[in-house]
């Protein structure tokens, strides 16, 4: 047998990154703020679609708000007209929530990609973790208001609420890493 080269081979081709995977490693510290404030906002978008349900199984107070805006008219509203007008209200309150938990998640998606607005974006996620981090000591103050609702669902959205409390405090925390600081600094440059 006559001896043959071994076949040629295919130069390697450097490792492709994806378009969505950072091209930086990105330190422990920043890895774990991402996943706080992911866990922030999933949380959130739990707990409103969880106000929302309670707002549809008992919508006393919100028939009262209604009954008390219907007493400033000069002539009277037909109760299919207020029942109708209640309704609406719950579905664009559900729309804005929605709306500002997009924000979030865009904001998110620019930390995580270093996208040009990533300092406010942090700045952002930052305030609003304060505020939820602030929520959960109030949390504690409250008393559910409606009557028909189980109280297991206001159970699992408190710790819900709690869970978001946390994830907010530890973003910051992890935000406050001087691993973090120098990642974000070093997109203003």
């Amino acid at each position: 047998m006559a001896n043959t080269p071994p076949a040629a081979q295919a130069p390697a081709l450097p490792p492709r990154h994806r378009k969505d995977e950072p091209t930086q490693q990105q330190p422990e510290a920043v890895r774990y703020l991402l996943g706080a404030w992911a866990v922030m906002i999933l949380g959130e978008l739990l707990h409103q679609i969880l106000a929302v349900v309670v707002t549809v199984l008992d919508p006393a107070a919100l028939r009262e708000a209604a009954n008390q805006a219907a007493k400033n008219q000069s002539e009277a509203i037909p109760e299919n007209m207020m029942q109708a007008s209640m309704y609406a209200t719950v579905v664009l309150l559900a729309l804005l929530q929605l709306g500002i938990i997009v924000v979030f998640c865009l904001a998110l998606r620019s930390v995580q990609r270093r996208g040009k607005w990533m300092l406010n974006a942090t700045r952002v996620l930052q305030v609003f973790s304060v505020f939820f981090a602030v929520r959960v000591l109030t949390l504690f103050l409250m008393t559910p208001a409606a009557t028909k609702v189980p109280v297991a669902l206001f159970a699992v959205d408190g710790a819900v609420q709690i869970v978001v409390g946390v994830a907010g405090a530890l973003g910051l925390f992890y935000a406050s890493r001087k691993e973090s600081q120098d990642y974000l600094r070093s997109a203003e440059q």
